[in-house]
């Protein structure tokens, strides 16, 4: 027995990411702040008091409990510390770009410095994208005035262009020709129409006007090629301009190396040059889960930091100088890149992490990666709701506070245990069960010596045993990050692939074999093309296998899903069970396994259950949705039957490959908490009235498609495609049809059975369709002009079939080509609704149609002005609803 008393204080062991919590904490007083204002004060005091009372804990003793509430006042301190920077962040006063004065439509001309190089945009033509530095600008007649602000411009080839939807091929058979392209820093003066950005104004649409303030743009325009003069001297930074012709060379010298389509997808893939990258491909990425090669993300950076780490260790350097020379080079490769903040996220944690290795602080992995995140939570407290920041976060968290204790458990003792396999010494340094491991793999490969020679056998087991480790480790790591980013893929972007899982699987490996395989052949190329041949060949053959990868699984849309907004219980149930597997992950073997188990479980429910559709009973929906320049209308019965119509889309004229109805339309019906129409339909087969419906039908799987006549088209032809394929019924609906869709009594008023379809006259073709329910009436017209307007009144004359409604669909967008004032007599609406997009280029709605929709007394409303309008219609009346 020990003389003297017993201690009963047993030190406690640190916690070891103490860092993690403290992120966690910040995170949340930043949540805190950003949706419930309080003086910066008040923040202030709680994290002092809370500071100093850790502080004081800690004088008191370093051992037991009083060490356990240090660190607890510690962590805590950081919530309030978190609504602090938060608050500090939000008073900084905003300034307005003096360049959005010019940003009216109107010509003007622009002097200023291209502030990010142009790259050429494929899509429905091929034009050039660049950012311009304002110093001066001048509309025609007045003075040239200083300005600040920065514009982002569509370059643009006159006479190159897409065609309109009525137009046939022979008529716009123009030779593409691209526009010159510009380096950073070059002066330009040039004649440009500006607007300022403006957002789809529905709930569930992305913020484009906040994405481009993130990137410093105030304006949009567009831009003649023939009206550039580059001026004498250079603009900006010298050392961007050093770094903008560096990254041109290695541009131009990929466009050398691989010649289309591949040196597009060689651009993205190590640069973030996704310019050449047409839509249909960037779709096929996205839809196998693998989108992530396209941008120069973390995995990028990453894989090229790993491969610098092995060819220091090949060239037998010592480990601290080729950590030090991997920190640099990968620092230069990023700064090649276009150095956005998703790229300088990954960076900070990747160096964090190298460092981290330099102070032999490897082993805590979690710590360093909360420590990196932390820091860009300091800098910019709104990091915290960038999708990029979110998804490159709990990627490199899942495989730092999960993937790596799971690989401790298993795969890494094997790992030792197969290194250098030879070494009879090396058992005496291992775990009794790897040294009976190594005894096991000699003693098999003796016996297998005496069938193949004893050389090949002793590389031939370990190297194969090797490889199994490293596929078991690769198929954990894929099946973890696609598990734990199961939430934020649905929440942002409403896509389940269950091929995501093996195709990452294939394109990881293939992907650490094409970047620093091509990356070395550029180097080389610089040398001598023959030396960078064979490393150019390997790339391609790697990029080659990704591709068909990629299109195997993206083009197998079957096994693609796309969910609506997932319910809030299944958002904490993620939540909770992520937490739970990032703290039992180093615990015991049975609660790791159970707290991943139920981390999948989570997953299946966020997929399965999504947000409840909501929708008024005893009330019919007519929604206005805002899509620009174009119709798109949801309307939805008492009951929560769906009907879409129309999907909007752009007009030929546009330089935007923008898809409406996949960007605008399906975010807004996915928040609602839709996942499948009861039936679409299309009033007619112009561009801007059908341009999303393949999108839709991808999408939605409505039972029915509803649709008129048309005139042939290539585009209605391959809608129609798409519904066959898809298993959507085709219904074409005639004048004189009624039939009751879920209690709302439907009439098809329009157009007349024996009407002529041309290729120029389909806006009269439009199909014209009268709600009614509980005694009150919509008509929504299309696009029909004045004569189709006079035949229905006139028809409805002889018929003795009244056309009064109650809500107007004002026909074609406002244009004086409709709304005449014998039409507007005979259904005298009480409301009436235009779809138009702002600052289009028709001007519509015209001041006259607004005149005559006055004089009639109608309530107008416009989605050029509200964005977003609802109509609700019971036995009362129509009740309207703009979103706010």
């Amino acid at each position: 027995m020990p003389d003297g008393p017993i201690n009963p204080e047993i030190p406690r062991r640190p916690p070891a990411a103490p860092l993690f919590a403290a992120t966690i904490a910040f995170s949340s007083g930043i949540v805190l702040q950003s949706y419930c204002y309080k003086p910066a004060a008040l923040y202030f005091f709680c994290t002092l008091a809370l500071a100093l009372c850790s502080l004081l804990a800690l004088r008191l003793g370093t051992q037991g409990r009083r060490a356990t509430l240090a660190y607890c006042g510690a962590a805590l301190a950081f919530f309030p510390a978190g609504a602090l920077f938060t608050a500090a962040h939000q008073s900084r006063p905003a300034t307005v770009p003096t360049v959005l004065n010019y940003a009216s439509g109107e010509e003007v001309t622009l002097t200023g410095y291209v502030a990010r190089g142009g790259s050429l945009r494929t899509g429905r033509d091929v034009r050039e994208s660049l950012d311009i530095a304002v110093e001066q600008a001048q509309f025609d007649g007045e003075a040239a005035r200083a300005v600040t602000g920065k514009v982002r411009l569509s370059l643009y080839v006159p006479g190159s262009r897409a065609s309109f939807a009525w137009e046939t091929e022979e008529d716009t058979r123009d030779q593409v020709v691209a526009p010159p392209v510009f380096d950073y820093g070059q002066r330009l003066r040039l004649r440009a129409k500006l607007r300022p950005p403006v957002n789809f104004r529905n709930p569930g649409n992305m913020d484009y006007v906040a994405w481009l303030h993130g990137q410093g743009v105030a304006a949009l325009g567009s831009a003649k090629s023939t009206n550039i003069d580059v001026l004498q001297g250079p603009g900006g930074s010298r050392v961007e301009r050093i770094r903008w012709r560096i990254r041109r060379s290695v541009l131009e010298r990929m466009e050398e190396l691989w010649h289309a389509p591949y040196a597009g997808l060689f651009q993205a893939m190590v640069l973030g040059e996704r310019g050449l990258v047409g839509r249909e491909q960037r779709l096929e990425f996205q839809r196998s889960g693998t989108f992530h090669l396209l941008v120069v993300s973390g995995m990028n950076v990453a894989i090229f930091a790993v491969f610098l780490l092995w060819l220091m260790r090949w060239l037998r350097l010592p480990r601290e100088y080729g950590i030090v020379a991997a920190i640099v080079i990968t620092c230069s490769y990023a700064w090649l890149t276009e150095l956005g903040a998703p790229i300088l996220r990954s960076l900070l944690m990747i160096v964090a992490y190298q460092i981290a290795a330099l102070l032999n602080r490897d082993r805590a992995p979690l710590n360093t990666v909360s420590l990196a995140g932390l820091a860009l939570l300091v800098c910019n407290p709104e990091e915290l709701f960038d999708p990029s920041f979110q998804l490159t976060f709990i990627a490199v968290l899942t495989i730092a506070g999960i993937g790596v204790p799971l690989f401790r458990r298993t795969t890494t003792p094997l790992r030792e245990a197969l290194d250098d396999i030879d070494d009879k010494r090396r058992d005496l340094t291992l775990r009794p069960k790897q040294a009976q491991f190594r005894l096991d793999v000699r003693g098999i490969s003796a016996g297998l010596g005496l069938l193949i020679g004893e050389r090949l056998a002793r590389w031939l087991l370990p190297s194969l045993m090797f490889a199994v480790v490293a596929i078991a480790e690769l198929a954990m790591l894929s099946a973890l990050m696609q598990v734990a980013i199961t939430l934020p893929t649905i929440w942002y972007f409403h896509r389940v692939n269950a091929h995501a899982l093996w195709a990452n699987m294939v394109v990881l490996p293939l992907t650490g074999i094409l970047m620093p395989a091509s990356m070395l052949a550029v180097a080389l190329s610089y040398v001598s093309r023959w030396m960078a041949s064979p490393f150019a060949l390997l790339a391609r053959w790697a990029l080659q296998c990704i591709l068909f990868a990629v299109h195997w699984s993206g083009g197998a849309q079957a096994t693609e899903r796309r969910v609506a907004m997932p319910a809030l219980e299944a958002i904490v149930a993620v939540g909770l069970c992520y937490v739970l597997a990032l703290l039992m992950a180093r615990r015991h073997r049975v609660l790791a396994l159970a707290s991943l188990a139920l981390l999948a479980t989570s997953a299946w429910f966020v997929f399965a259950h999504p947000r409840p559709f909501e929708h008024r009973a005893h009330q019919l929906e007519i929604t206005a949705i805002d899509i620009g320049q174009g119709d798109s209308f949801l309307v939805v019965t008492p009951n929560g039957h769906t009907l879409l119509l129309d999907s909007g889309g752009l007009l030929g004229m546009s330089h935007s490959d923008l898809d409406i109805g996949e960007d605008v339309v399906s975010p807004y019906l996915w928040e609602r908490g839709l996942g499948q129409l009861d039936a679409a339909a299309f009033s007619h087969s112009h561009a801007d009235h059908i341009g999303g419906m393949t999108a839709i039908l991808r999408n939605f799987h409505p039972h029915e498609l509803w649709y008129a006549p048309n005139y042939p088209s290539q585009q209605v032809e391959a809608l129609f495609a798409a519904a066959d394929r898809l298993k959507v019924q085709r219904i074409e609906r005639r004048k004189g049809e009624a039939f009751e869709f879920d209690g709302v009594h439907f009439e098809v008023l329009s157009p007349p059975a024996d009407w002529e379809l041309k290729p120029r006259g389909q806006d009269d073709a439009s199909m014209v369709l009268r709600l009614t329910y509980a005694g009150h009436s919509a008509l929504l017209v299309g696009d029909i002009h004045k004569r189709m307007e006079k035949l229905l009144v006139t028809d409805g004359q002889e018929q003795r079939q009244s056309l009064r409604s109650d809500l107007l669909k004002v026909a074609h967008h406002g244009s004086n080509t409709s709304s005449c004032d014998e039409f507007l007599d005979a259904v005298h609406p009480e409301y009436a609704v235009i779809s138009s997009g702002i600052r289009n280029p028709f001007h519509h709605p015209r001041p006259e149609v607004i005149d005559r929709l006055a004089e009639h007394r109608s309530k107008t409303y416009r989605t050029d002005l509200f964005g977003q309008v609802t109509f609700y219609m019971d036995a009362e009346g129509i009740h309207p609803s703009v979103a706010r």
